[in-house]
């Protein structure tokens, strides 16, 4: 009798606990859900950046699969031209990547498909253009690594020397391909033309790569061209190359610091109305 009184009294005494079943359950539950929160507000930019070229990347049927050596472009109905084919084949090896293994898929013509893909026109649209790559490379801003402008020939991207080489080459530092691969999210899904145009100093170079700063500063903007046309599909059409070496400076080279500004890369988002005298 008394066992049995023992019994009830420990299950009415286990009963009136279980609710911390249900609150440590809620309670476990709310931390995975701040946890959550916590990681997605801590979003790491160059990750989301990539994020969004394979996404918009896939929607315009342009792919490249970084996780492999080989590139698969596609646009709409037809064939690449043999002059892109060409490019991209020589453009390869210097990329890591095998020219044997890049695919073509109906990449469109010997002009640029801008059907397809947006064209951005006017102030306002190059102004959302600039705050959207703005927000990507807000940290290397800060540094002074990169300047954005607005003109009336479009947007302007300029990438210091410091974030992009060693000085006097033309080899892309693994930051300054960080760089190139989130400006890229924004460009892959553009109809506009694009200049690439190499800067330098106005201190002489001559090495045995480089005779002179008009050498350097075009194989620094070809390289650049080499780098979004093999790993992002750009389309060899849209682009064109230049250098100016120390002719074109936007500040003055009696400074270390303007000297330090004037040696750059420009990429160049054009406006119709500037893409209209590009030579065809």
């Amino acid at each position: 009798m008394i066992s049995r009184k023992r019994a009830q009294q420990q299950e009415e005494e286990s009963s009136t606990e279980r609710w911390l079943v249900s609150y440590a359950d809620f309670i476990t539950l709310l931390f995975a859900f701040f946890t959550t929160l916590y990681a997605i507000s801590t979003v790491d930019a160059q990750k989301a950046g990539k994020l969004i070229t394979s996404m918009r990347a896939s929607f315009d049927s342009a792919i490249f699969d970084s996780g492999s050596t080989t590139l698969t472009v596609s646009q709409g109905p037809g064939g690449i031209s043999s002059s892109s084919r060409e490019i991209l084949q020589s453009l390869a090896p210097s990329n890591g990547i095998d020219a044997t293994q890049i695919n073509f898929k109906g990449m469109a013509g010997t002009k640029f498909a801008n059907t397809t893909r947006g064209v951005l026109s006017g102030e306002k649209a190059m102004g959302r253009l600039k705050r959207n790559v703005e927000s990507l490379l807000g940290a290397d801003i800060l540094k002074g690594l990169v300047r954005l402008h607005i003109e009336p020939r479009g947007l302007v991207i300029s990438l210091s020397e410091t974030g992009m080489y060693d000085s006097g080459s033309d080899q892309i530092k693994p930051a300054g391909k960080q760089m190139l691969d989130t400006i890229a999210t924004t460009l892959v899904s553009l109809g506009n033309y694009i200049r690439v145009e190499g800067h330098t100093d106005n201190v002489p170079i001559h090495n045995e790569r480089f005779p002179s700063n008009w050498e350097l500063s075009t194989a620094r903007a070809t390289g650049v061209i080499s780098y979004l046309i093999v790993k992002f599909g750009l389309f060899p059409e849209s682009l064109s190359a230049a250098g100016y070496a120390e002719y074109r400076p936007t500040a003055s080279n009696d400074t270390e610091e303007g000297k330090a500004r004037n040696r750059r890369v420009d990429i160049i988002v054009l406006n119709p109305a500037a893409a209209a005298v590009e030579p065809r």
